[in-house]
């Protein structure tokens, strides 16, 4: 058996939930009561589409700009005539600068990250299953795209690759790379390296790295279980230890290669789950390529799956491929002993007989053998790596770039709709840490994910529609989804203040004929009710007058009667 040897590295969860949108439904429709099912599939309908319109013009404008950047390398004549036209090569620098600037930020709201100088660091230092030995031609890549756009983001060039000027890696989602067998030729070269070029290369000061320092600790996630609003959820750190089990780490030794040769052997690599490269060449890259303003190369965007993390190095572009030390070894060896023997004839004096001359024939025959050996062998490992490409290879140019928006917006409601239906479905206030646990453990307990949620990019934007609501300072409880609902339909209703012209003529006719004729019947109404409060008083005065012209007539008869009774009365005045 192989010396076990407990090498393990750290490896972050990422953000990203690699599930589709239908599994996140579903689990979203069993955490939620039954009578809501309806409500719920139009709360996450009406998420998808707000959240699709807002992101709508970014959208748009990278389309725009990554088709005017292209436009060169894709031969698209009559971009090209309008990019002449309209842009000098220093505004086609500046749209190129803003276009890795917005593809960044998708990046980053996609959950993707960049590969730093540690992780490059530790991807080279050893080998998996690729071990051809190879050289990246950084000299033909275009710097002064991603300098210049670094150069105005400081702080995102902290802690990046050392070649990142040259070339952007993004990395999504990790996995495990397995491998099982014998591997009898590797051994056989490891060894020979091992015995052979590293003593000489320890001894001319540049000795070869052969382990990454990796703090060895305990494989394993720690968990302890928690009851959380009557839900028993499972809190688990960020990260996983990932044993890496290389033929050089499980044979450290010259004796272990030997005593373990024909052994069959298990080895272990974390890996990738996406990578994404972008880069810009310094010139076209084939003749009848033309160049962009100003000479400028290709713009090239290309995406891989699953790749080894010891195996990082193949998926770059101008990649020199050249021989392994155990071919260039025999090939060498043999061309040396033809060599030495040709002049150890020439130089003793030996007779040039028939079998002299045959023997430097064939001895000339083998140099060049040999130099043809070595040339067939750097195009087969070509081969063999382009191979290796196409196998991983997924998509590249524009169809990655509507991959990836789609991927972004898929992400964003995936999270928003598992904060919102994890709050809801616990019936009380809950902090971000307990949303993140309760999250995550869903995951890991339905699908065996292993994800490190975005619960406060999650939380912000259910904040901002009004869907969460924030209590005390640090708890959250979500909006009753009658509510949500009614606030979602607001606001798609109110995107826009207008509608068809045709319609909203007849709309405006329509309610102001309505208006009109309400105010019709209210002005008759009024009319007549003001008639007949006339009418009675009218008749009212005409009573008061009559009874007051009895009155007066009365008092007159009076009078009368009075002045013809004093008549005989004689007045004594003095």
């Amino acid at each position: 058996m192989a010396e076990q040897v407990n090498h393990v590295t750290e490896i972050k969860h990422s953000a990203f939930i690699p599930l589709g949108f239908n599994f996140v439904k579903e689990l979203a429709v069993e955490m939620m009561p039954e009578t809501e099912s309806e409500g719920l599939a139009d709360f996450m309908r009406m998420v998808r589409l707000l959240f699709h319109y807002e992101y709508l013009e970014s959208r748009d404008r990278m389309k725009r700009n990554f088709d005017l950047v292209t436009a060169a390398q894709d031969d698209n004549v009559s971009l090209i005539k309008m990019s002449e036209q309209q842009l000098s090569p220093a505004e086609f620098q500046d749209l190129s600068v803003d276009f890795v600037g917005d593809f960044c930020s998708l990046m980053a709201d996609a959950n993707f990250s960049l590969l730093t100088q540690k992780e490059w660091e530790l991807a080279k230092a050893e080998n998996f299953l690729f071990t051809l030995p190879c050289e990246i031609a950084w000299n033909k890549f275009d710097k002064s795209l991603m300098g210049t756009f670094l150069k105005q983001n400081p702080a995102l060039s902290q802690g990046l690759t050392q070649f990142a000027d040259a070339a952007l890696l993004f990395k999504r989602g990790n996995g495990v790379a397995t491998a099982k067998g014998r591997f009898i030729s590797e051994k056989i070269e490891m060894l020979m390296e091992m015995c052979m070029m590293e003593p000489i290369l320890a001894l001319v000061g540049k000795p070869k790295v052969v382990f990454a320092p990796l703090e060895a600790v305990g494989a394993g996630v720690s968990k302890k279980s928690k009851k959380l609003g009557g839900m028993t959820v499972k809190e688990r750190t960020d990260t996983t230890m990932v044993e890496r089990r290389t033929l050089r780490r499980l044979m450290p030794t010259p004796v272990a290669v030997l005593k373990n040769l024909f052994t069959t052997m298990e080895l272990q690599e974390p890996t990738f789950k996406e990578v994404v490269l972008m880069y810009r060449m310094a010139q076209p890259q084939h003749e009848g390529q033309k160049a962009g303003p100003g000479g400028a190369g290709p713009l090239i965007l290309k995406s891989f799956h699953d790749i080894p993390m010891a195996d990082l190095e193949m998926i770059f572009p101008e990649v020199n491929i050249t021989v392994k030390f155990k071919d260039m070894l025999i090939n060498v060896s043999l061309a040396l002993v033809a060599i030495v023997t040709f002049l150890w004839t020439f130089l003793s004096g030996v007779k040039w007989t028939t079998e002299t001359i045959t023997l430097i024939s064939v001895l000339g025959g083998k140099v060049a053998s040999s130099a043809t050996a070595l040339m067939a062998a750097q195009s087969r490992y070509a081969g063999m790596m382009a191979k290796e490409l196409q196998a991983k290879s997924a998509n590249s140019q524009l169809g990655m770039l509507m991959h990836l928006m789609e991927s972004m917006e898929d992400q964003e409601c995936k999270e928003m709709i598992l904060a919102y239906c994890v709050l809801s479905a616990n019936g009380k206030s809950m902090t971000l840490k307990e949303v993140d646990t309760a999250c995550e453990s869903l995951l890991h307990t339905r699908f065996g994910l292993r994800v490190d949620f975005d619960v406060e990019g999650s939380m912000v934007k259910l904040l901002r529609e009004g869907l969460v609501e924030q209590r005390a300072g640090v708890l959250y409880a979500a909006t009753p989804l009658r509510k949500a609902l009614q606030r979602l339909d607001t606001k798609w209703d109110n995107l826009f203040d207008y509608r068809d012209d045709g319609g909203a003529a007849r709309e405006d006719q329509m309610v102001a004929a309505a208006a009109a004729a309400a105010r019709q019947v209210r002005y008759q109404t009024v009319e007549a009710t003001l008639k007949e409060q006339l009418a009675r008083t009218d008749c009212d005065r005409a009573k008061v007058v009559a009874r007051l012209k009895e009155q007066q007539e009365e008092i007159a008869g009076k009078i009368k009667t009075l002045e013809t009774a004093m008549t005989g009365y004689k007045w004594i005045t003095t």
